[in-house]
């Protein structure tokens, strides 16, 4: 599709890239919109509220036309929790205090449609027209700005989203407020001048011209008109069924053949579980098969009314996950199938926690001579071999990204620690461990953490949003925005093959707008030295592997040995060692000449799975070099094909909570 943008927009054209662009809606609500609502019972006149509420129609023509253009469609809401806990006094009482016969009703003050401006009433929902599609992000917030004591820079970020259109009410108020929020977190925003209103219209057309005055300074404004036309030039796509004989199961080609009616789940279950049948190594790869009728019954029931613009996010979408999730008590999972995932298989993992290769039994997808990989190979496999959308893993030290990176094909996603639920997921390092994306494209990995990113109160490991960093975004993106990246020093690990092979990759994402920069790796180098003997503490600690393998057992003996090596007092005194080495390698990251992310190879070399046999610890190892940092310095990581079909594998790292921008920098590659 070819470059669209607003061109009427005020004071010069408004770009809509692809991907990156999303229709936020502020606040349809009820509270708001319809008589009996707070915004009502606060309003001067019938005429001024009438005039508010006139935007229903035009803000509904701009939400069907984004839709239709493929724009993301995120809505807010308004309101307070409950017990109005998170609403300070001024804003519930200070319009009582100035003028209390006309605010006698207050937030948090039971109305016609239930409490006022409170989560969970009648009146805090969106109005009937404007309703949300089941894969549509609804944030609650609860301030004037939607970017206060949200999530709402992470939701927009690990969608990659860049431009924002704003439509909804009031003018002077939330969109107003949100407006020039984000202009300060670096989006570009133009808001849709016929799709907001308010409730003084001196304020109202003086705010209309504030978001476009000075140039640009804060932002655009601009009917919704060429937004209309726009996406009255998008044909109606076909619904005549697709062939199925090769069957792309990404998830972006999926959600579309679901929702133009060429596919159905039953059609692309039916080709998953033949190709599961026809695969000599399904034994290798499955712990368990779910059934294929009990795998489609699993469907959210709406689903089943055949609506096809209305699916939960991930409706009819295969994945698997490794065999140390609990499925039906793990919160990921069951959020997953709630939005319409089908899990139709638990794949193997090949040891109990005894390193990032084990007993090397199964052979790569790239060549049964090499070793399939150790922990989460059965997820990487499964993959590999296009027998599903997706798959989750874990990963300590490399555990899910080494055998993403010894098929060929997959990508293996490291989550920041904490980002994404990890309760009952078994554990053998508690402290380091997190959830690991399986996908055969970095968009397909981003999308599981885009939607089912989120804070866990009930978990030790979770990160709440506050404590995520913020960075201004680069609207321009990577490649004309650019990006400055380090590379390792020390490459002695790694063979010659791969040595070349890497030198040629950061030729080519130089050529893609990176910047290489020298960086003192020797806090790096530090931590290396000193962080094995910790995590194998840890590993023993929480692990009972055990294994007639005489290569896995030597594996597991070496960690005991390093285990029991470390005393009480030394893993104290390392693991504060640990964090100021993080400190200063994270001050790398820092300011306008800091880094974005560091580029590695993700394994040093392709083991022969006859030669695990010979140095089971030596590769062991060797394989964790640029792997085995990662979670202890509390960072994200995603492992790439450099080329389809190449044997060498790339990692882009970068700190805690940097998934974003991360994966802004990986998709141009894979």
């Amino acid at each position: 599709m070819a470059p669209l943008s607003l061109n009427t927009a005020r004071p010069i054209p408004f770009a809509l890239p692809e991907g990156k662009t999303a229709l936020v809606v502020i606040d349809m609500q009820k509270d708001f919109l319809l008589k009996g609502g707070y915004g009502y019972l606060q309003c001067p006149s019938e005429e001024v509220f009438e005039q508010v509420s006139s935007v229903i129609e035009p803000t509904a023509r701009a939400i069907a036309a984004a839709r239709k253009l493929g724009l993301h469609v995120i809505h807010t809401r308004e309101g307070h929790v409950p017990d109005l806990s998170d609403c300070p006094p001024t804003k519930r009482m200070r319009q009582r205090s100035t003028n209390p016969e006309r605010h006698q009703l207050i937030i948090g003050t039971e109305g016609p449609m239930g409490r006022l401006l409170v989560r969970g009433s009648d009146g805090h929902d969106i109005v009937d027209e404007l309703k949300p599609l089941k894969d549509e992000p609804v944030l609650d917030k609860p301030g004037k700005g939607s970017f206060y004591n949200t999530d709402f820079h992470q939701m927009l970020v690990s969608r990659g989203i860049t431009h924002i259109l704003l439509a909804g009410v009031t003018t002077e108020c939330c969109v107003a407020t949100t407006f020039r929020e984000a202009n300060d977190h670096g989006f570009e925003t133009c808001v849709l001048t016929d799709c907001t209103n308010g409730f003084d219209i001196p304020i109202v057309d003086a705010t209309m011209d504030l978001f476009c005055a000075y140039d640009g300074l804060l932002g655009y404004n601009c009917t919704s008109q060429p937004l209309l036309d726009l996406a009255a030039t998008i044909p109606i796509a076909p619904t005549s069924p697709m062939q199925t004989d090769s069957l792309d199961l990404s998830i972006s080609f999926l959600r579309s053949a679901y929702r133009t009616g060429k596919l159905s789940p039953t059609t692309v279950l039916d080709t998953v579980y033949s190709k599961i049948k026809a695969c000599d190594r399904s034994e290798e790869i499955f712990k368990k098969l779910f059934d294929k009728d009990i795998a489609l019954n699993s469907l959210p029931a709406p689903a089943v009314e055949a609506n096809f613009a209305d699916l939960p996010y991930f409706y009819g979408i295969p994945f698997t996950v490794s065999e140390n999730f609990d499925v039906m008590q793990s919160k990921l999972v069951q959020g997953l199938i709630k939005s319409g995932a089908v899990l139709i298989g638990v794949t193997k993992n090949e040891a109990v926690g005894a390193g990032l290769v084990a007993s090397c039994t199964v052979g790569s997808s790239y060549s049964a001579e090499y070793a399939a990989g150790g922990y989460c190979y059965g997820s990487a496999l499964a993959i590999a071999l296009g027998l599903g959308s997706f798959a989750l893993g874990s990963d300590t030290d490399g555990s899910s990204r080494v055998p993403a990176a010894l098929q060929t094909g997959v990508v293996g996603y490291n989550v920041t620690k904490g980002l994404l639920k990890s309760d009952h997921v078994g554990k053998f390092c508690p402290s380091l461990d997190t959830v690991a994306v399986f996908a055969s494209c970095v968009r397909d990995a981003r999308s599981i953490f885009s939607e089912m990113r989120g804070s866990d109160i009930t978990s030790p490991y979770s990160v709440p949003d506050r404590d995520i960093p913020i960075k201004s975004v680069d609207f321009r993106g990577p490649k004309v925005g650019g990006f400055r990246f380090a590379v390792p020093a020390d490459l002695s690990n790694c063979s010659m093959e791969y040595v070349t092979a890497f030198n040629n990759f950061v030729e080519l994402v130089t050529s893609m707008g990176g910047t290489l920069v020298d960086i003192d790796w020797s806090s790096y180098s530090a931590a290396s030295k000193i962080v094995v003997p910790m995590i194998e503490s840890e590993r023993v600690a929480f692990s009972a592997a055990t294994t007639d393998c005489p290569a896995v057992a030597s594996v597991i003996e070496n960690s005991k040995i390093l285990a029991n090596s470390n005393s009480a007092m030394k893993v104290f005194q390392d693991g504060a060692t640990l964090r100021s080495l993080k400190t200063e390698f994270y001050l790398e990251f820092e300011g306008t000449a800091g880094i974005d992310v560091i580029l590695t190879p993700t394994v040093p070399y392709r083991p022969l799975r006859k030669d695990y046999h010979l140095e089971p610890v030596k590769i062991n190892q060797d394989l964790g070099t640029f792997t085995r940092l990662t979670n202890v310095f509390d960072m994200c990581a995603i492992s790439i094909d450099v080329a389809p079909g190449s044997s060498f594998s790339a990692m882009f790292s970068a700190p805690m909570g940097m998934d974003g921008r991360m994966l802004d920098i990986a998709e141009l590659f894979a």
